[in-house]
């Protein structure tokens, strides 16, 4: 298993719905869950079956990145194996 995590801060909460938008994707290949931990900050947690899949998936890693310069004042991400 794969698993990455994306940390942001928004510029303004009225982006939590453009979020909340983005980060739901219906498929079987993956899980994603965003949660919010302040007003302005969140983290998206996805969960893959093997780094070549994570590879394959960064739609949401895209426009979080792209809307950096626009509504994001941070965006970190952190990605690794399970420790069997």
């Amino acid at each position: 298993m794969y698993g990455r995590v994306i940390s942001f801060t928004l510029l303004a909460p009225s982006l939590w719905s453009i979020l909340d938008i983005a980060a739901k994707a219906n498929t079987t290949d993956f899980s994603r869950q965003i949660f919010k931990s302040g007003d302005n900050v969140g983290y998206v947690i996805e969960v893959f079956s093997s780094k070549d899949q994570a590879g394959k998936n960064i739609e949401l890693l895209k426009s979080l990145q792209g809307l950096k310069e626009q509504g994001m004042a941070k965006v970190q991400v952190t990605e690794g194996e399970e420790v069997t």
